[in-house]
């Protein structure tokens, strides 16, 4: 490019710069239009250009009036594509992760939502169940058991558990691959809520929850219990421990499957003291620990009537 090129070119970008600082201020175009218009040294020092470089970039210019306008018109395209790609980026980043996130921006009220939990996918959406009542609110719930009339099968295959199964509106499990994304960005807590037949309510709360990745094979990590159900997760039964089911037996007992055994799939070790995913059995029932079983409060021959289970950040 010669001499005149350079300059040309020196003096179209001059005026875009000119524009555009003028538009976050909201100049009128027509005052930035003459390249000696008062304005423009007063807006590109604004803008952070030094007075030596504008008085001789302004100097210099004497444009073809086309040739300018043509490049403008293509900076200022540019330019909104640019914005219009921001903003696009910001909208997304605002999407709601989980319960707390629609808490937070208002959404009070408990019901069946939508939210965006994969960092590496913000487009993929989830269906979920939040809890905006319980203790505060802002609650994703992972696992509900019902006594309803149509009872869900929780004696499912490893597949199903980690895509999720049942009903939102009634019993279902979330998924431990969606559990996994929700529990591993940020420290979560826990609360598991019980009811027995007899409409006695208890509750469990831990302070760090974590799910660890299908490597894992979703290995649970508890700890800082608090509540009235007693720690079922904890004393080393359950923390530290991976996920099995009857057809993935990922427990520590050599000699049996827990979740064939004992009719669930959990967090086993050998094998459990609680079995919230296990035979819904109605209240007391005379088999041994294969029923929907929290040890600390009911034993191991008495079925819960409810059991609930949510997680949300900690801070």
């Amino acid at each position: 490019m010669g001499v005149s090129g350079s300059l040309w070119l020196r003096c179209v970008l001059l005026r875009a710069a000119v524009l555009v600082v003028a538009s976050q201020v909201n100049v009128p175009e027509g005052q930035c239009s003459n390249g000696g218009s008062s304005l423009v040294p007063s807006l590109l020092q604004a803008a952070g250009f030094s007075p030596s470089c504008v008085t001789a970039a302004i100097a210099s210019c004497s444009l073809d009036v086309n040739q300018e306008t043509s490049f403008i018109k293509e900076v200022r395209e540019t330019v909104s594509q640019l914005k219009e790609s921001v903003q696009e980026s910001q909208m997304i980043l605002n999407r709601p992760r989980h319960c707390r996130d629609l808490l937070d921006s208002g959404d009070t009220s408990s019901g069946i939502r939508q939210v965006y939990p994969f960092l590496k996918h913000r487009d993929a959406s989830v269906t979920v169940y939040c809890e905006q009542t319980v203790d505060g609110g802002g609650w994703t719930v992972f696992q509900r058991r019902r006594n309803l009339t149509q009872r869900e099968d929780f004696y499912r295959t490893w597949i199903e558990y980690r895509l999720g199964f049942g009903h939102l509106e009634g019993e279902f499990w979330l998924g431990l691959d969606i559990l996994h994304e929700l529990a591993s960005t940020a420290l979560q807590e826990l609360r598991v809520d019980l009811k027995d037949y007899d409409g006695e309510h208890r509750w469990a709360k831990y302070g760090k929850f974590y799910v660890g990745p299908l490597a894992s094979f979703y290995s649970i990590s508890v700890d800082r219990y608090t509540g009235t159900a007693g720690d079922g997760l904890g004393d080393g039964t359950h923390d530290g421990h991976p996920f099995s089911t009857h057809d993935a037996d990922h427990d520590t007992d050599t000699s049996s499957n827990c979740a064939e055994s004992f009719r669930g799939a959990w967090w086993y070790y050998k094998c459990h003291i609680s079995n919230l995913n296990g035979y819904q059995h109605v209240g007391q029932h005379d088999s041994f620990a294969d029923g929907i079983n929290w040890k600390h409060w009911k034993g191991y021959h008495y079925s819960l009537q409810e059991t609930t289970m949510m997680i949300r950040p900690a801070f």
